[in-house]
């Protein structure tokens, strides 16, 4: 099925690509208009030390919402304090990065064939990618043997 991109170039996409690209295009808006906001998908998660003196609430979207420090915390000395801040912190972003995985994975469902494709895609775009090149380097240069012929 030519489109007027294909005519315009004078390239048929579907026999360079081996796949329809309007029927890509279609199966895209589909699994796009399918994911729309992720349920649940800034509910913070909470991480605390060990010791119970530090612990941070953070979320996908905001990073570190909430940082609370017990005043007992306060007795460490400042190198061991960062290094316990920055492990609890680090302990919240894995878990929260975790779980939307988790949500992801189990709302995307049927659609993840299309995710399955993206390096068979990919691989045909950068396979094609020096022939719709050299297409844009010859419209380029029409274009501009066309504006050299209407210039006064």
């Amino acid at each position: 099925m030519d489109t007027d991109l294909d005519t315009d170039l004078g390239l048929d996409l579907g026999h360079a690509l081996g796949l329809d690209p309007e029927r890509l295009a279609a199966d895209a808006d589909r699994f796009f208009d399918r994911l729309g906001p992720l349920p649940d998908a800034d509910e913070p998660v909470r991480a605390e030390s060990r010791d119970g003196l530090v612990s941070v609430e953070y979320s996908g979207a905001a990073g570190v919402r909430e940082l609370r420090l017990d005043p007992r915390a306060m007795r460490m000395d400042s190198a061991r304090l960062a290094e316990t801040i920055v492990g609890v912190i680090r302990q919240a972003r894995e878990r929260a990065e975790a779980e939307e995985r988790e949500r992801s994975e189990a709302f995307l469902g049927a659609a993840r064939a299309l995710l399955a494709d993206r390096d068979l895609i990919a691989d045909r775009l950068r396979d094609v990618t020096p022939t719709l090149q050299e297409n844009l380097e010859r419209a380029g240069a029409t274009i501009d043997r066309v504006r050299a012929l209407l210039r006064p």
